[in-house]
């Protein structure tokens, strides 16, 4: 990788493009503070992601729990709550996973690992990643480590589940800001609402309600992330009541005030937000959308 910058260095590509309905992206971090002093920081709510820690450390946590070591090799569910990171010196790749991906690549229920961080050296579940952590250890080019990841991910790929495409169409309209509640969101699949609750629970980790809001609260905050002096006001999702709605939605998923956000300085997020905004268009993993 290229020399650190005084914080980090962040970077973002695609997958082989018959991996892209499955995985948003692959991802390299370097991070080496001034003086290694620790820094605190926050990973958004997003869907799974495989992270393999190269070389030092990044202790995290589900907010507000205090964060803790995490295994080297590790998989973290789908989340719902901010995730609360710290590091002075680390160099991590890493694999975002689509729900699509959950279902082809893992396939066990993903509430049961939601919110939570998982080794996949010893869970039967991740036994690629586990694969995967094998054949990269002592690697330190992104590039073939993005060959590797390719290499694995396509030999596992096999046929297509028919479900697939119902996924694919469920991923959609919880993107889509015109469908704010789960009635609306059954309407527009044409199907059951329980049937959407057990496919939501199955396959994105959360109950359809919860998905919708997490979509209505990030697109919000998006534009803040960058520009801070914008006002919450002008960039509050349409759905919210009022901007006391949003910071009850804020304090749930951040774990913290809108306020206690803008003050943390966050120069990790930041920059690897922007470094993924300028790779792939988007800052913010949830807001893609089916298809990478």
């Amino acid at each position: 990788m290229q020399p650190l910058s005084s914080v980090g260095d962040y970077r973002f590509i695609l997958p082989a493009p018959e991996l892209r309905r499955y995985f948003s992206s692959y991802y390299f971090v370097e991070i080496a503070t001034p003086g290694g002093i620790e820094l605190d920081d926050l990973l958004y709510p997003e869907w799974a992601s495989a992270r393999f820690m190269l070389e030092g450390m990044i202790p995290a946590s589900m907010v507000p729990d205090p964060v803790v070591p995490v295994p080297r090799a590790s998989m973290t569910g789908p989340t719902g709550r901010a995730c609360h990171v710290r590091c002075s010196f680390a160099r991590m790749a890493g694999i975002g996973i689509l729900p699509l991906g959950w279902n082809r690549f893992v396939g066990e229920s993903a509430h049961l690992y939601a919110d939570a961080v998982f080794d996949v050296e010893t869970e039967p579940a991740f036994g690629i990643f586990g694969a995967i952590w094998r054949d990269i250890a002592g690697l330190r080019d992104h590039r073939e480590i993005a060959d590797v990841f390719d290499r694995h991910l396509l030999a596992a790929l096999g046929p297509e589940d028919d479900r697939e495409d119902e996924i694919e169409r469920v991923h959609a309209a919880l993107a889509d800001p015109e469908i704010t509640d789960v009635g609306q969101l059954a309407e527009r699949l044409g199907l059951n609402s329980q049937y959407v609750e057990r496919l939501c629970r199955r396959i994105f980790g959360f109950p359809p309600k919860r998905l919708l809001r997490r979509q209505r609260f990030l697109r919000s905050l998006a534009p803040r992330i960058f520009d801070p002096a914008l006002k919450w006001v002008k960039v509050l999702d349409a759905s919210y009541h009022d901007q006391a709605h949003f910071s009850r939605d804020f304090r749930d998923f951040m774990g913290m005030s809108p306020r206690a956000f803008l003050d943390m300085p966050r120069p990790i997020s930041k920059a690897a937000l922007r470094a993924r905004a300028e790779a792939l268009g988007q800052p913010l993993q949830v807001l893609q959308g089916p298809t990478g």
